[in-house]
């Protein structure tokens, strides 16, 4: 029944534009002029009526009211809504008799002066109208999307418009990535562009999406991150440099993952983990004030406080809590599949130590930190890139900023000891010819840069849509993406 509708409705606004189109008239003109916004016209409402100012809006029409000879056509832009008022007595009868072609969603111009009706509502009296785009294809009701998630996201451009909370999260999302930019420039960090197609991937354990350059007859592949290509810039004599950009992994969906994100990464010469534990303290809480006035904020009714510091808990104690042993002293897989079992808990595809202690954590511990805190100190077959710690050389010096029981940040003092680095990569490749297709190949470019000498620095990689979920209040970083991808 509602196809049919729809289709009947579509088939009206058809028939309304071939007669438009046949009385010459243009629908959807290049030019377009307004003098005010909605917002400006309200708030400039008793000058502009004392002035007699001529005024000209533009926007999508909202609504039409006919009473007889007094028509009345509500126009809305991004910041409010203007009530028109026209009537056959006081402008051109051609002019008035073209409101009959006029819809809901259509785009229009209007030109007149400022009045009230008589219960007193601001009104534009117009003189003069014309369309800017005709709508063919009706806009559904305001309820649309409240209980089918799936159809608000496949139609986000309807969903933008009719739900202001969903528009209200990209407004949230630019705020945090003009504020990123502004606040990491100013602290000295220069921004660069690495490659997103790259020969060799790195820098995440993560499959990485395919393609084909035909004219070098080469397989590509999108980058899983920025991380060696930002380091190689270090040895090229830059001290701090970042990049906010998108990153791809061929990977599951859910709530905290999607397909494509954007990523925030920078590094820092002549600096360690804990160096970028405080200046990560400082930076989430100054960006949280800045969109929420306060370094305070609300998130499904919990109240995070980003005020530092922040509370630093040891992976390697938290996981010997929970497990009871050592992690660093057991590292039988078949030990860590028997706690998947005694928890009833999925085990991993790939059961390497690795993935079994990841996989523990993420399902027992990590969610325990809902207030902002930094967890560091992880074994060192799980930080192939970081250094390796001078208290404990089976530690690495890496942390990560968990919040809501989410990963917002994983940071670490970066391996610059080529070869070192060299011999984790071929510990990698065994697990790569094991079968765990996340490991990266060996970046031998990578390795050659190291050669030349890279400064000690740390470095981080910050999700942008996990923070801006959390900022924003969204249950989903789907919700963060102006199109998130779907499943035809």
């Amino acid at each position: 029944m509602a196809q049919r509708r729809l289709g009947e409705v579509r088939a009206a606004r058809l028939a309304k534009r071939a007669a438009l189109v046949a009385s010459g008239q243009v629908l959807y003109p290049s030019e377009a002029r307004r003098t005010h916004r909605a917002a400006d016209w309200h708030k400039q409402f008793v000058n502009l009526v004392a002035e007699n100012t001529p005024v000209t809006v533009a926007g999508r029409v909202t609504g039409v009211r006919r009473h007889g000879r007094i028509v009345f056509v509500n126009v809305a832009d991004p910041t409010g809504s203007v009530q028109l008022y026209m009537s056959a007595d006081e402008v051109p009868s051609e002019i008035f008799t073209q409101l009959d072609y006029l819809d809901a969603g259509d785009f229009i111009q209007a030109a007149g002066s400022a009045g009230k009706t008589k219960r007193g509502t601001p009104t534009l009296v117009v003189r003069e109208w014309h369309l800017l785009s005709k709508s063919i294809r009706p806009l559904p009701g305001r309820h649309f999307g409240l209980k089918d998630t799936e159809a608000r996201l496949r139609q986000r451009e309807v969903d933008l418009l009719l739900n202001p909370a969903s528009a209200a999260v990209l407004h949230v999302r630019s705020r945090v990535t003009g504020w990123l930019r502004g606040r990491l420039s100013s602290d000295g960090y220069l921004e660069v562009e690495t490659p997103i197609l790259q020969a060799t991937v790195g820098g995440a354990w993560a499959e990485p999406f395919t393609t084909h350059h035909k004219a070098l007859g080469l397989d590509l592949h999108l980058r899983i991150a920025p991380e060696l290509y930002l380091k190689r810039l270090l040895v090229g004599g830059f001290e701090k440099v970042f990049e906010l950009g998108r990153v791809f992994r061929n990977e599951g969906i859910d709530r905290d993952h999607n397909p494509e994100f954007t990523m925030c990464e920078l590094y820092w010469a002549y600096a360690d983990y804990e160096d970028l534990m405080d200046y990560t303290e400082q930076l989430l809480a100054a960006l949280v004030a800045d969109v929420h006035t306060s370094d305070t904020l609300v998130y499904q009714r919990e109240e995070l406080m980003f005020t530092p510091p922040w509370p630093r808990v040891r992976y390697i104690d938290r996981m010997r809590q929970e497990l009871g042993f050592d992690i660093l002293a057991k590292k039988e897989p078949e030990r860590y599949v028997a706690e998947f079992a005694k928890r009833r808990l999925a085990v991993p595809a790939v059961s390497s130590y690795v993935k079994l202690l990841d996989g523990l954590y993420k399902e027992l511990v990590r969610p325990t930190f809902e207030q902002p805190t930094i967890v560091y100190d992880y074994p060192l077959e799980m930080a192939p890139l970081a250094k390796r710690s001078t208290q404990d050389e089976r530690v690495a010096e890496q942390f990560q900023v968990i919040a809501a029981g989410v990963e917002l940040i994983k940071a670490y003092t970066e391996l610059n000891d080529p070869v070192e680095q060299r011999e984790r990569f071929a510990q990698q490749k065994a697990a790569r010819l094991a079968g765990d297709a996340e490991i990266a190949e060996t970046d031998e470019t990578y390795l050659q840069a190291l050669e030349l000498g890279m400064p000690p620095a740390a470095g981080l990689g910050l999700g942008v849509d996990r923070l801006v979920a959390l900022l924003a209040g969204c249950s989903s970083i789907r919700e963060t993406v102006a199109f998130p991808l779907l499943k035809p």
